[in-house]
Formats: structure tokens, C-alpha cells, sequence
């Protein structure tokens, strides 16, 4: 089940490389995520596992259509 806010989970061996990244505010770490296709979508905030959003209207139109196997890699935001 779906918790509320969450818009789905990182894949484990990227969760575990997120949960590495020090926290950017309130808990919540700010990171890239890199697809297959080469794709960046920047300024996406994880709690834990749990992509919960992304700031800016674009990064979160293709957070909603997004399936998470196509996750590759999480990078680090200063």
C-alpha cells in the first residue's frame, strides 16, 4: 500500500546509495535521478526509500508517468 505523499519506492541498490547522501532539509535528501534512456531529472526529495517529490512543475510531470525500473543511478545535490 501506498503511504500518502509517496509517489513510489527506489529500487534497493539505489536506496541504499541514496540513504549515503547526507540530508538536504528536514529529513529529506535531494538528489538526481538518472534513467536509462540518459534522462536527468534534478531536484527530487527521498525520505528513506520513498521518492515523495520533485520541485518544479516539468520534474514533477515526469516523476507521475515515471516506472522506476528505468532508475539507473541517484546523484548527489550540493
Amino acid at each position: 500500500m501506498k503511504e500518502w505523499g509517496v509517489k513510489f519506492g527506489l529500487p534497493d541498490h539505489l536506496a541504499e546509495k541514496a540513504a549515503s547522501f547526507s540530508e538536504s532539509s528536514y529529513g529529506a535528501t535531494i538528489l538526481t535521478l538518472v534513467l536509462k534512456d540518459g534522462t536527468r531529472i534534478p531536484h527530487v526529495h527521498v525520505a528513506g526509500r520513498d521518492v515523495i517529490k520533485a520541485t518544479g512543475i516539468e520534474e514533477e510531470s515526469l516523476l507521475s508517468a515515471l516506472n522506476p525500473k528505468k532508475i539507473v543511478d541517484v546523484l548527489r545535490e550540493s
